[in-house]
């Protein structure tokens, strides 16, 4: 039964969850693990000994050299973030979306003293960050309804606080008036229980009550044809309910 993934020292590593490929310094593949044989369907066979830029000619990109080189070098690991290269080994998956990786580079000893081969770590990381983009998506639907719901209440806000003016304002056209009307009807009756009083007077003070009374009534339509008319001020809850007492 052939066995999966490179042959050698490093065959232990087929066991890992993660892409593992080791390259020499002219960039040829010399290990490829059983992990990297499944995600991109590429036997170790097939391409171990070939460039990798040959097979990927996207890692050509001097971003992508220039860290390599320096790994083989033996400078220190490099890490390319999933959310700025994606990935560096493309790879589908089962749903046909690229495999989002998390790569690192590290430098290896090669058998030769000095020389270093580059191993490359791909850590999938789709299913994290989908559901980051999820978390930030519904973050923001959730700040969109919040500032929604803040400006609703401002408005509803100043809409009660204009209400109340316009009410406390057509109130006052109305409460004084009736409070001296109140007063005058009470003294015309008091002259009355006392005995004294005349009928030309009181027909004239009556009249005066009556005319007060009239202004009483053009302040309360006034009122009424506001709401009628649509007042931006006056919520429509209250609208129809002075209109129903009309």
């Amino acid at each position: 039964m052939a066995t999966r993934g490179s042959a050698g020292a490093w065959q232990g590593m087929d066991f890992l969850p993660v892409g593992i490929c080791i390259i020499d310094p002219e960039f040829r593949v010399c290990y490829w693990n059983a992990c990297l044989e499944e995600w991109t369907g590429i036997p170790a066979a097939d391409i171990q000994g070939e460039e990798i830029t040959v097979r990927f000619p996207s890692l050509k990109r001097s971003v992508i050299t220039e860290r390599i080189n320096h790994v083989l070098q033996g400078g220190a690991p490099i890490v390319f973030s999933s959310q700025i290269h994606h990935y560096l080994i493309p790879s589908c998956l089962p749903d046909g979306k690229m495999r989002i990786q998390h790569t690192t580079l590290v430098p290896v000893a090669g058998e030769e003293e000095g020389i270093y081969n580059a191993m490359i770590i791909c850590e999938d990381v789709s299913t994290l960050t989908r559901e980051v983009v999820a978390y930030r998506a519904a973050k923001n639907d959730l700040t969109n309804e919040l500032e929604e719901r803040i400006k609703a209440e401002k408005e509803l806000k100043a809409t009660q606080e204009a209400l109340l003016a316009y009410l406390i304002e057509s109130a006052s056209r109305v409460v004084h008036p009736a409070e001296t009307v109140r007063a005058d009807l009470e003294g015309i009756i008091s002259d009355l229980d006392a005995g004294d009083w005349r009928p030309e007077e009181i027909r004239m003070q009556l009249q005066v009550e009556i005319g007060m009374i009239r202004a009483i009534e053009e302040n309360l339509a006034e009122l009424i044809r506001a709401t009628a008319g649509g007042r931006q001020d006056i919520p429509e809850s209250f609208r129809k309910f002075l209109l129903n007492k009309g």
